[in-house]
């Protein structure tokens, strides 16, 4: 049996939990699936301005995903540009190669960055980087609109094929800037076996999944990021 996994960071990094009879922008919810199957719990966070909005995180494994332990500090994903990303895994994660984003994608620098982010962390703790996975960024598409519609973090989760979700809603734009902000927010959690309180780290420093993709939507001036993982 597969277990479905999620949950929302609200900021400022302060998480709290809650039934799932509340808004899951409100905090941490666990929503059982009433197929009998899996098992889904969601949440939500506020963006670093007055607009609701932040990360969430989502695991499809029967347990969740298994991760690397941190060694320091996180690095500051803030300097990072759009087109570059680490070298390798295990060498200097500010190192970085040049990459070429779809210039007919308004999202493509932002979706570079996205996976550029999230493998210089991984290359801080000795991991591989994750591939870019493209083939599902049309889709992840697709659902960080429809979960921004509903106000709803994870509501199309498992469309795009993934495994695991991780979440951003309602931050503001552009992307190159929130972006960053909202993945060290995950890395921040470090690690640890409780999935509510550290799930956003354990999807990013995961072994269990190979490929990112993310996705983008601005819905009413409100900009909804998700990372879908497999």
């Amino acid at each position: 049996m597969r277990t479905l996994v999620s949950l929302v960071l609200f900021a400022p990094l302060s998480l709290v939990a809650c039934s799932d009879t509340k808004d899951p922008l409100d905090g941490l919810t666990a929503v059982p699936d009433t197929s009998g199957g899996d098992t889904t719990s969601g949440g939500g966070t506020d963006g670093p301005t007055s607009s609701d909005g932040g990360s969430a995180s989502m695991s499809a494994s029967g347990n969740p995903a298994t991760s690397a332990t941190s060694t320091g500090d996180p690095p500051d994903p803030t300097g990072s540009s759009a087109t570059t990303s680490a070298s390798s895994p295990g060498g200097d994660p500010t190192s970085a190669t040049s990459t070429t984003a779809d210039p007919g994608d308004p999202y493509g620098q932002a979706r570079q960055l996205c996976v550029d982010t999230i493998n210089m962390y991984r290359a801080t703790i000795g991991l591989p980087p994750y591939q870019r996975w493209s083939d599902a960024e049309t889709c992840s598409d697709d659902e960080a609109a429809a979960d921004a519609q509903s106000g709803t973090p994870h509501g199309a989760f498992g469309q795009c094929g993934e495994f695991a979700q991780n979440e951003c809603p309602g931050w503001p734009s552009p992307a190159e800037q929130s972006l960053p902000d909202c993945l060290a927010q995950m890395w921040a959690e470090g690690p640890g076996e409780d999935f509510q309180m550290h799930g956003h780290y354990i999807n990013m420093s995961s072994t269990d999944y190979t490929m990112v993709a993310c996705g983008f939507a601005d819905i009413g001036g409100e900009l909804w990021m998700v990372q879908n993982f497999k």
